[in-house]
């Protein structure tokens, strides 16, 4: 039985408030004494996975709106945004996860692939999905020799979308605006 609880992950400096999820880690943990130690450098990997009562979310989070980012960091996001090596990166961060879970004999249940990127323009949002969407294994398609779907769907939003969709778990931002 479920009781209600908090499962608050945080990729800072935004907080995402998993209630009610089964169990939810930083699968990019890379410090090897902490308990979801990744240890395949080489391997892409999303910053979370969630497990829900009817699914595992792998999710994605990129802040290009942090009042603290870097000019320099910026201009290469919205560089790799238009080229479309953002695309491959996220599309990369999927298929390693999804492969890194398998080997773990974790993946029973249908996969969704959310991230939570700080776009201000959210006309962005669906040609980012539809750019990630294109580089993964086939999604919604009948292949005749497959069991079940890698992926169930995969989309982007921003904070406000992402709040408006999924109500149940809160994404904020946990520092204060400097200089906003």
């Amino acid at each position: 039985m479920l009781s209600s609880r908090q499962i608050e992950l945080i990729e800072v400096p935004l907080e995402i408030d998993f209630t009610d999820a089964i169990d939810a880690i930083v699968f990019d943990q890379m410090k090897t004494e902490k308990p979801n130690y990744h240890g395949i450098g080489e391997m892409h990997r999303v910053d979370f996975v969630v497990e829900l009562e009817e699914g595992i979310l792998f999710v994605e989070v990129k802040d290009p709106s942090n009042p603290r980012a870097q000019a320099k960091g910026l201009e290469k996001f919205n560089e790799d945004l238009k080229n479309g090596s953002l695309s491959d990166t996220f599309a990369a961060k999927f298929i390693d996860t999804f492969l890194y879970r398998w080997a773990e004999d974790l993946l029973h249940k249908p996969v969704y692939y959310i991230s939570l990127v700080t776009f201000e323009d959210s006309e962005l949002l669906p040609n980012f999905s539809d750019e990630i969407a294109k580089k993964l294994p086939p999604m919604g398609k009948s292949i005749p020799r497959w069991k079940r779907q890698l992926a169930e769907n995969c989309q982007v939003f921003n904070i406000e979308l992402w709040n408006q969709s999924f109500p149940k778990w809160p994404a904020t931002r946990i520092t204060p605006a400097e200089n906003a």
